[in-house]
């Protein structure tokens, strides 16, 4: 039935849990030319196996801003569309199953907080809910267009 996970069931299975040494260790992102830690690598190559039609940007420098992009623990993810384009109805569907299949594994993921559609979410916080994310000033910023993963360090 819909709903159900079973580990390489396709779209949304259950990832596998981290198992490597060294979570905070930087390696080479595959996603830039930057470094990213061993457990954000992990989050993506599980993502990526689950939902195939994901595009990711990790490593980022973002000089003069307080962001987990440079130290290797962010990704931001898009569903088809292109950052700074919104997603088509199809696209922010896809970006929903995403983000829900990332919160119901934050735990195995090392997820620390998400952010799409203008909300967000964090394991500290996980009683609250979506919450309204009140920063953004336009449809990047307001993470409209994409999905911001940010894992615990």
């Amino acid at each position: 039935p819909a709903g159900d996970c079973e580990t390489g069931s396709g779209p949304g299975g259950a990832p596998e849990p981290f198992t490597g040494e060294n979570p905070d260790e930087l390696v080479d992102d595959p996603t830039t030319g930057g470094q990213i830690t061993r457990r954000t690598l992990h989050l993506y190559q599980q993502t990526s196996a689950a939902f195939p039609d994901t595009t990711w940007a990790c490593y980022s420098p973002r000089p003069g801003t307080v962001s987990e992009h440079p130290l290797g623990r962010a990704c931001d993810l898009a569903f088809g569309n292109a950052i700074g384009q919104l997603p088509t109805p199809a696209q922010r569907e896809y970006g929903w199953e995403v983000t829900n299949w990332m919160k119901e594994h934050a735990d195995i993921l090392g997820v620390d907080y998400l952010i799409w559609q203008n909300t967000i979410w964090s394991v500290g916080r996980d009683a609250e809910g979506w919450r309204d994310y009140p920063h953004g000033t336009d449809i990047t910023t307001r993470h409209d267009d994409h999905l911001h993963v940010t894992i615990v360090g």
